[in-house]
């Protein structure tokens, strides 16, 4: 649409256009000053008249029509001036300089017509004259009935509506195929012509005719009447010469009550008994003079040169084109009830998809109930939706759902699209278009199914707010009127955007809930972490303060010991004191270890063997608890070579196997391992159906310190210390246990 700049440009331009045009011929414009001053003489205004032939004869025709009672034939210029008066005079002069200027016969409009598309010239000129001229009569016979009014002469009556619609036959020769536009539209829908004037060409035929009339140098009373004509009482100005401008609106009304002519306007506010009462005029006189309105126009048209047909003719003639506008009115009556039909039909299916509709579908919901909606109002047919998910996020999954002839799904399947295919949202939705001019669908040929003719099948762009929302395929041979369709087609769109918008606020919720919990792990990890750090300084510390006195005590221990009478209660408690500072100088060095973890030394490494070599040791260093449960390696598929620390990956393991063994198991231990290529990564499990762990248990398995075992078990360092051997190798392990049926321990090492 054009921005207010530019259409304030073209008005100015057309305005330009219209000032171009010829003006009114001198012995007219001079007319008109002698007639309007006060110091005129006939004398002047004889001589004027004498000075153009074709002039002298049509006011001598007019003086003659309208000298009914003289014996003697009016003959001379200087009788008619007497007997006509000045106001008669200009009105004569006036009426035929503009009809030979402007006429439907003038040269102007013959030259018109010459450069001119015949099919193209829709303006009936001689139509639009014959209004005219019957608006002026019309006006003149209404004034002179009221000829105590001064405000109405009946010759400046006249003359107003001659020239009241003037910017009409101005519009047509600046812009005849706008205005034959505007015409055709009129036409079609039965309006106001002034109304599409504007819509089309941008001013209409009253803000033309005024600045016509402004070149033209006409009084401002003629201006105001050709420039307000039309208007409501109501809204008119408080002009001294508001009275004549409603009398030319009511003339203009009475005229196209009487179908005279062409005016263009088929739109009929009120009656004019009701505009006359309020101009302050009699109806009953108005009625009567409107009465001799034929005749009276038949005599001034054969004067002019305008129709030479009777009056007989002239009113079968308008009856004539009463029936046209009747027939035209029905047409339009016509089309205005099937739009309402189909307007109807429409919003019933807009109501009814709305009554479907439930909170939380899923965009293939919302699809299938496009397609039945679709199936209800369009008709039985093919029919298949595409949906582009994710397209602001540079999605380039697709969404094809097909349905039988009822709308009822069919198959859906996902498409990824060739990489040139552009966004959807960025389809063209102002009007439905055939397959074969969207460069979006044809490489989806292929995957239509029960197509009869692809050739037939059309795209219906489903638009939201922010562009289109998807596709409807189908080979409905004819829609509705695009301008009908688009507001159930904005349904459909906006429908399955929002479903699309849902189904990505609940995943972006998912996602959220998902990232919220990894950032609560790794707060605990990092509170872990952080826990060990300090717990490794103190350790550190204490260690080196604790070392010296352990040594001490230990060798004073076995000194005792070893004094005292073997198989003594004093012997006994002395080699107590010696295990148990054995026992405290071992945790001691654990937290060492755990404070300070050693570097892994990695290097290519058999895992197979590795885990063969750990069950061997276990069992050896477990002693007859092993050979209790059945403890066996399984090994899925073959493992490859990893560059790993073989001591460390072999503690961590032995740690998890002897865990699982002092959960007393009832019958067994497996261990497996397999590579997951997938993943990129090795899986070894140790799995026992022992007691298993409950859920406290579980959650601080991994907790320095922590055993659920009563007094005299493990100091508690082992699956800690195991994770931290395995964390070395940017792996990690997980436990899940259920209470009575047994424990699964993972180790995870990533295959590097």
């Amino acid at each position: 649409m054009p921005n207010d700049a530019s259409k304030t440009r073209r008005i100015e331009l057309i305005l330009r256009q219209i000032e171009s045009l010829p003006t009114l011929p001198a012995v007219a414009i001079r007319l008109l000053q002698l007639t309007s001053s006060d110091d005129s003489n006939a004398r002047e205004v004889v001589e004027v008249v004498r000075a153009d032939p074709a002039l002298t004869a049509k006011v001598l025709a007019l003086s003659r029509q309208a000298d009914r009672g003289v014996r003697e034939e009016v003959v001379t210029v200087d009788k008619a001036v007497v007997l006509l008066g000045f106001n008669a005079i200009r009105t004569a002069v006036l009426s035929v300089k503009v009809f030979e200027t402007y006429g439907p016969n003038s040269k102007l409009n013959q030259d018109d017509d010459a450069g001119e598309d015949a099919s193209a010239d829709r303006f009936d000129r001689a139509g639009f004259w014959r209004h005219c001229l019957a608006v002026a009569v019309a006006a003149e016979l209404i004034a002179a009935a009221h000829g105590d009014s001064r405000e109405l002469p009946p010759a400046e009556a006249f003359v107003a509506g001659l020239l009241h619609d003037i910017g009409k036959l101005a519009l047509d020769h600046v812009l005849p195929k706008s205005f034959a536009r505007v015409i055709e539209l009129t036409e079609h829908n039965q309006g106001n012509i002034a109304e599409f004037e504007r819509r089309i060409i941008g001013l209409d035929h009253h803000t033309a005719g005024k600045r016509l009339a402004e070149q033209w140098q006409l009084p401002h009373r003629l201006q105001d009447c050709i420039w307000l004509h039309g208007s409501s009482w109501e809204s008119l100005p408080r002009l001294d010469h508001r009275k004549l401008v409603g009398l030319i609106s009511l003339a203009d009304l009475i005229v196209r009550q009487h179908h005279l002519g062409f005016s263009g306007n088929f739109v009929f506010k009120h009656n004019h008994a009701e505009l006359a009462s309020q101009i302050g005029l009699d109806p009953a006189k108005v009625d009567k003079a409107v009465a001799r309105l034929h005749e009276e126009v038949e005599r001034r048209a054969s004067v002019l040169g305008l129709d030479e047909r009777p009056s007989r003719e002239l009113f079968l003639q308008s009856i004539q084109q009463a029936n046209q506008v009747l027939g035209r009115l029905n047409a339009a009556l016509e089309r205005r009830s099937r739009t309402a039909a189909r307007q109807t039909t429409i919003l019933d299916a807009i109501t009814a998809f709305h009554a479907a509709s439930v909170p939380g579908r899923t965009v293939e919901d919302v699809m299938n109930q496009v397609a039945v909606n679709a199936a209800s109002v369009l008709g039985e047919g093919f029919y298949a939706l595409l949906h582009q998910a994710n397209p602001g996020d540079g999605g380039q999954t697709w969404l094809l759902s097909q349905y039988d002839g009822q709308g009822r799904p069919a198959r859906s399947n996902i498409i990824d699209p060739p990489a040139h295919v552009p966004d959807l949202t960025q389809a063209d939705a102002t009007e439905p278009s055939s397959l074969n001019l969207m460069g979006i669908v044809p490489w989806i040929a292929d995957q239509l199914a029960d197509v009869p003719d692809l050739r037939e099948v059309r795209v219906l762009p489903l638009s939201c707010g922010w562009g289109t929302a998807a596709l409807l395929l189908h080979d409905r041979p004819a829609l509705p009127p695009w301008k009908e369709l688009s507001a159930l087609a904005h349904t459909w769109g906006a429908s399955i955007a929002a479903a699309g918008q849902h189904e990505g606020a609940k995943r972006l919720g998912e996602e959220l809930a998902d990232a919220n919990r990894a950032l609560a792990e790794a707060h605990d990890r990092l509170l872990h972490s952080e826990s060990l750090a300090r717990l490794g300084e103190m350790a550190a510390g204490a260690a080196h303060e604790m070392n010296n006195p352990l040594a001490v005590i230990s060798g004073r221990g076995q000194i005792l010991a070893m004094a005292l009478p073997g198989g003594s209660k004093e012997q006994k408690a002395a080699q107590t004191i010696c295990e148990q500072a054995h026992r405290l100088s071992d945790l001691i060095t654990s937290l060492k270890q755990f404070a300070t973890p050693t570097q892994p030394v990695r290097k290519p490494t058999n895992i197979g063997a590795l885990l063969d070599e750990t069950l061997k040791r276990v069992r050896t260093d477990l002693g007859e608890a092993a050979a209790t449960v059945t403890l066996d390696l399984k090994i899925k598929n073959q493992l490859p070579a990893m560059k790993v620390d073989p001591e460390m990956i072999q503690s961590a393991v032995a740690e998890l196997i002897h865990n699982a063994i002092q959960a007393h198991p009832r019958t067994w231990v497996h261990v497996t391992a397999q590579a997951d290529e997938n993943e990129r990564r090795l899986v070894i499990q140790v799995i026992d159906d022992g007691v298993g762990m409950d859920a406290h248990t579980l959650a601080h398995a991994m907790d320095p310190f922590f055993s659920a075992k009563p007094a005299g078990r493990r100091v508690g360092m082992g699956l800690p210390r195991a994770q931290q051997l395995v964390s070395a190798h940017n792996g990690w392990i997980d436990l899940r246990s259920t209470p009575t049926q047994g424990t699964i321990a993972t180790l995870i090492l990533p295959l590097e």
